[in-house]
């Protein structure tokens, strides 16, 4: 079906802990939901993919960005 492996792996865990909810319907990315993310992955020492499916949210490329910015210029940014 042309979907990456990661990504799938990431959705299988999104349904297997939410069901098929944040599939359909993902969370509001606001700048509140980037920051508890992004500092919820680095208090548990979190994978991406982890992060991901912790959070129902279904965009690594994102989470990895936003961990970049908050790295490089805290949590204003």
């Amino acid at each position: 079906y042309g979907i990456a492996e990661h990504d799938f792996q990431i959705w299988v865990g999104i349904y297997a802990r939410f069901g098929k909810g944040p599939l359909l319907n993902p969370p509001k990315v606001t700048g509140d939901f980037r920051l508890n993310l992004v500092k919820w992955k680095q208090e548990n020492l979190a994978s991406i993919s982890e992060t991901c499916i912790h959070f129902g949210y279904r965009s690594p490329g994102s989470v990895y960005q936003w961990e970049c910015l908050y790295n490089k210029q805290g949590p204003q940014a």
